[in-house]
C-alpha cells in the first residue's frame, strides 16, 4: 500500500510540473533559509567551544548608569583594578586574567610591522588551552617573553625558525622581547577573531608586567581607565555559574570602588565566554541573533502556508478521483494517508533541493563575511529529515482533510463544500503571509532610508577630502609634529593639516567628569574630550555659533601638564549638561574638572571661549555626546590632511615620502575618512542586507502563495464565470469581482502589519540621534506596493480565466 502511495505521489509530481516546481521550490527556499538561520545563530552563540574549559570561563562587564550619557546599559569590560581584588576576596574563584590590547610597532631586524598586541596576566595561558606548536603555558613567566601565532611566526621569521628569536616592541620607548612559544592559529569561531574589522586574530601575547615596565602602567588600583580594548576573564569551578559570579563580583566592586566611581558604573556582572561574541550584535540595541532565528522560522511558516494553499487548490482538481475511490470502498484514513504521503514526498524532495541550496549559500556567505560556517551532516541530516517530515505532515494536513471529507456524490460531480469556514481558513493563511511580508518590506524601507540619512548627515564633515595618518605619537614623533606639518603643507593639492586625539567616526570615548562648581560631586556630569590643534575646527568645517576659535597667540588656549586654567571650545549639549541657560550666558564662564576622592590629580578649570553646534562626532549611529575641545599636543594621535586635487594618488605618494623623511622609523598608516565612516557603519549595512534578503524571500513566497489563491478562486468559480458571461458580464467586471474577493485577506494583513511595522520602526529609530521623520509614509508605501503588486498578479490570472469562452466554462462541471 505504501509503495503505491509513493508511486502515485511521484506520478502527480510529474504530471503537474508547474505546480510541482512551485511547491518544491517554495518549500526548498523556506527550509534552506530556516536551516541557514539556525546554523548561523548556533555558530554565533557557540564561539570558543574548542577551548577545553570554555564552559567554565566567564567575562566581566560593567553596568552603565543612565546618567553616564551612554546609550548602552552594559559595557563588555570592567576596571582593571577589579580582577586581583576579586581573586583575593573570593577563594572559590580558580583564576582571573586581564587583557590590555593595543596596536604597537614590532621591529624584526630592519623590518617594521604594526601588530595588535595583547598584554595579559600569566594566568591567561592557564585559562585558555592554546594548541602549542612550540613552548607551553609557562611562556609568559618571563616578562620579556612573547607568544606568536603560527601565521605571525611565518610572517616575521620566514625561515621557519622563530623560537628563541628576538624582536622589539616600540611604544614611547623600545623593549626587546624573545619568542617563547608559538601557538596554532585559532579557528574563526572565536571572540578573539574580529567580526567586522581587519584586526588580525588574537594578536601577539606579552606579559602585562612588560607593559608596566615600558609605560609605567599600573593596572592595580586603576579605577579611572576603562576601555573596550581591555577584557577580564574568570575561571570558575564546574559547580559555579555566572549568576554566582555576578553576585560575588558585584559585592567586591561595591566594597572597593569609590562612591563617585559607582555613580556612573553602579555595578558589574558576568557572562559566559560563549556569549561574549554576541556583544557586537547586541550593540545595536536589538537581540539580533534571536531575531534571525525568528525570521527563519517565519520564512518557513510562509513557505508552509504557500504549500497548503497550492495543495488545496490542486486537491480540488482530483475530486473525481477521490469520489471514485470512495465509491470503490476506500476509507477516509486510507485517503488521508495517500495525500499525506504525497505531501511528505514533496517536502522530502524540497529538503534535498534545500540541501543543495545550502551547499551553495554557505561558502558564499563565508567568503563574503570571513565566517567559518560548516554543514555538519551528522547533526544536519537528522534535523532536515525531521523538518521535512514535520512540514509535510503539517502543511499537507489541511488540503488532505478538505478533499477527503467530501461525500462521494459531491466529489463525483466535482461539487465540494466551500463554505464560509473553509474560505475563512484560506483567507487567514493568505492574510498571515501578507502580515509578515508587508512588515518586512516596511522595515527594509525604514532601515534603508535611515542608513541613507546617516550617510547624508555624515557629509557635515568633508569625508571625501580628508586623509588621516595614524600613530602620530609613536617614539619621538611628537617633537616632529611642526616639521611634518611644514613639509606636508608644501605638497601640491594639500589645503590644510591638523592634529587631534581622534577624528570623526572613530569609536573612541574619552571622557572626564566636570561640574560648574569646583568639587561639586553631586552636580558632576560626564563630558567627552577631544584634544585638537588650533586649526582643527577650520579643517573639518565645524562652524562656531558663538565666541572664537583657538589661537596660538593666547597662551591659555594651550593645555600643558601643569596647567590649571585652560580655554576650551564646547558644543551646545555640553552647555546643557553643565546647566547653562544659553550660549551667551556660557561664554567666558568657568567650569571645573571633578576628581574622585581617591585621586591625587591636579585640579583643572576650563574657560568657555567658543561654542559649536551639536554634531555627531562619533557617527550618526551613536547618540550625540557633550564635547569639550582642548588644545593638548601631548595627546595628538591622528593627523588629518585635507586634499583638494583630482590626482589623489600623486598627492598620497608625496605625503608618504614626507612621512618617510620626517619619521623613517615608523611606517606610514593611511586611512581615508570615508573608510573610517564605513568601518563604523558596517554593522548597520549588514543588518540592512540581512533584512532585505529575508524580505525578498518573504515577498516572493507570498506572491507564490497569491498565485495559488488566484488559481483556487478561478477553479472554484469557473461555472459562475461562464454564466456571468452569458448574462452579458464584461471581462473587466469579472476581473474586478475576483480581485475584490482576494482583496479581503490582503486588507486584513495590511491592517495587522501596519501597526506592527510602525511600532518596530519607532523602536529601531529610537536608537539613533538623527532619524528620518517619515516612517509612517514609508510603511504605508510598502503596504501599498505589496497590495498593488498583488492585484497585478491576480489580475493577470483573472484576466486569462475570464477570457475563456462561456461554453467551455459551462461544460467545466
Amino acid at each position: 500500500m505504501f509503495k503505491s502511495y509513493v508511486m502515485i505521489a511521484l506520478r502527480n509530481l510529474m504530471q503537474n510540473k508547474l505546480y510541482s516546481l512551485i511547491n518544491v521550490g517554495g518549500l526548498a527556499i523556506g527550509m534552506a533559509v530556516f536551516i541557514f538561520a539556525g546554523i548561523l545563530v548556533d555558530y554565533e552563540k557557540n564561539h570558543d567551544t574548542f577551548f577545553e574549559k570554555s564552559d567554565r570561563i566567564y567575562t566581566l562587564g560593567s553596568l552603565i548608569s543612565p546618567t553616564a550619557g551612554h546609550r548602552e546599559n552594559r559595557f563588555g569590560t570592567v576596571y582593571l583594578a577589579l580582577a586581583p581584588l576579586l581573586e583575593a576576596d573570593v577563594p572559590d574563584i580558580e583564576l582571573t586574567a586581564r587583557v590590555v590590547e593595543d596596536e604597537y610597532l614590532l621591529l624584526v631586524g630592519e623590518r617594521r610591522f604594526y601588530q595588535t598586541v595583547k598584554f595579559v596576566d600569566k594566568a591567561f595561558l592557564k585559562i585558555f588551552d592554546f594548541d602549542y606548536l612550540v613552548g607551553d603555558s609557562g611562556a609568559l613567566d618571563d616578562p620579556s617573553g612573547i607568544v606568536l601565532t603560527e601565521s605571525m611566526a611565518r610572517k616575521y621569521f620566514p625561515d621557519g625558525n622563530a623560537m628563541g628569536k628576538v624582536l622589539s616592541i616600540s611604544f614611547h620607548s623600545k623593549a626587546d622581547l624573545r619568542v617563547t612559544a608559538i601557538i596554532r592559529d585559532l579557528p574563526r569561531n572565536s571572540h578573539f577573531v574580529p567580526t567586522l574589522s581587519d584586526t588580525p586574530a588574537l594578536g601577539a601575547l606579552v606579559s602585562l608586567d612588560a607593559l608596566t615596565k615600558m609605560y609605567e602602567f599600573k593596572p592595580e588600583g586603576d579605577w579611572f581607565n576603562i576601555s573596550s580594548e581591555n577584557m577580564t576573564y574568570v575561571l570558575l569551578p564546574p559547580h559555579l555559574d555566572e549568576t554566582w559570579l555576578s553576585q560575588q563580583a558585584g559585592a567586591v566592586y561595591k566594597r572597593h570602588a569609590s562612591k563617585e566611581t559607582q555613580v556612573f558604573i553602579p555595578g558589574v556582572d558576568s557572562r559566559r565566554l560563549q556569549d561574549t561574541n554576541l556583544l557586537l550584535w547586541e550593540s545595536v540595541g536589538w537581540p539580533v541573533a534571536d531575531m534571525l532565528e525568528l525570521l527563519g522560522l517565519l520564512i518557513l511558516l510562509i513557505a508552509g502556508l504557500n504549500y497548503t494553499n497550492l495543495a488545496t487548490a490542486q486537491a480540488f482538481g482530483r475530486a473525481r478521483e477521490v469520489g471514485l475511490r470512495k465509491t470503490m470502498g476506500a476509507t477516509m484514513p486510507q485517503l488521508l494517508s495517500q495525500f499525506l504521503v504525497e505531501s511528505i514526498a514533496t517536502a522530502m524532495l524540497a529538503m534535498l533541493v534545500a540541501l543543495a541550496l545550502l551547499e551553495i549559500l554557505v561558502p558564499l556567505f563565508n567568503d563574503s563575511l570571513g565566517k567559518a560556517l560548516a554543514l555538519n551532516y551528522v547533526t544536519l541530516l537528522p534535523t532536515m529529515v525531521f523538518v521535512g517530515l514535520l512540514v509535510g505532515l503539517v502543511a499537507g494536513s489541511y488540503p488532505a482533510y478538505v478533499i477527503t471529507r467530501a461525500k462521494p456524490i459531491d466529489a463525483m460531480k466535482n461539487i465540494l463544500a466551500r463554505g464560509p469556514k473553509g474560505s475563512l481558513v484560506r483567507s487567514c493563511m493568505i492574510a498571515a503571509q501578507f502580515v509578515f511580508s508587508i512588515f518586512m518590506l516596511g522595515m527594509v524601507a525604514v532601515v534603508f532610508f535611515q542608513n541613507e540619512k546617516i550617510k547624508e548627515d555624515s557629509n557635515i564633515f568633508p569625508r571625501s577630502q580628508i586623509v588621516t595618518l595614524k600613530k602620530a605619537w609613536l617614539g619621538d614623533m611628537q617633537s616632529r609634529h611642526d616639521l611634518l606639518k611644514q613639509e606636508v603643507m608644501k605638497v601640491p593639492g594639500v589645503t590644510a593639516m591638523t592634529f587631534s586625539s581622534q577624528v570623526p567616526f572613530m569609536q573612541q570615548n574619552w571622557t572626564f567628569q566636570a561640574a560648574r562648581n569646583a568639587g561639586d560631586m553631586a552636580g558632576k556630569v560626564n563630558i567627552h574630550r577631544i584634544h585638537v590643534e588650533y586649526d582643527f575646527l577650520k579643517t573639518y568645517d565645524i562652524p562656531l555659533i558663538a565666541g572664537r576659535d583657538f589661537s596660538r597667540d593666547v597662551a591659555q588656549d594651550r593645555e600643558r601638564d601643569d596647567s590649571t586654567v585652560i580655554n576650551v571650545v564646547v558644543n551646545e549639549l555640553a552647555l546643557k549638561y553643565l546647566g547653562y541657560s544659553s550660549v551667551e550666558a556660557a561664554l567666558g564662564q568657568t567650569f571645573h574638572q571633578v576628581f574622585t576622592s581617591d585621586s591625587n590629580a591636579r585640579e583643572r578649570s576650563f574657560v568657555i571661549v567658543g561654542v559649536v553646534a551639536d554634531q555627531n562626532f562619533l557617527g550618526l549611529q551613536n547618540s550625540i555626546k557633550p564635547i569639550v575641545f582642548r588644545v593638548y599636543p601631548e595627546y595628538y594621535e591622528q593627523v588629518s590632511i585635507r586634499v583638494e586635487s583630482q590626482d589623489f594618488g600623486t598627492v598620497m605618494t608625496h605625503i608618504a615620502a614626507v612621512w618617510q623623511k620626517v619619521n623613517p622609523n615608523h611606517p606610514i598608516q593611511v586611512e581615508f575618512l570615508d573608510e573610517t565612516f564605513e568601518r563604523g557603519f558596517k554593522l548597520y549595512s549588514m543588518i540592512n542586507m540581512a533584512l532585505a534578503g529575508f524580505a525578498l524571500v518573504a515577498i516572493t513566497l507570498a506572491f507564490i502563495g497569491l498565485f495559488g489563491l488566484a488559481a483556487f478562486m478561478a477553479a472554484g468559480r469557473t461555472k459562475e464565470i461562464g454564466i456571468r458571461k452569458v448574462m452579458g458580464a464584461e471581462t473587466f467586471q469579472i476581473v474586478r469581482l475576483l480581485i475584490w474577493q482576494f482583496s479581503r485577506p490582503v486588507i486584513w494583513g495590511l491592517v495587522v502589519a501596519l501597526p506592527l511595522s510602525f511600532f518596530a520602526a519607532n523602536r529601531y529609530l529610537a536608537f539613533f540621534a538623527a532619524r528620518i521623520e517619515f516612517p509612517v509614509v514609508l510603511i504605508l508605501a510598502a503596504g501599498g506596493l505589496s497590495v498593488v503588486l498583488s492585484w497585478m498578479i491576480v489580475s493577470v490570472h483573472a484576466y486569462r480565466v475570464s477570457r475563456q469562452k462561456p461554453i467551455k466554462a459551462l461544460r467545466y462541471e
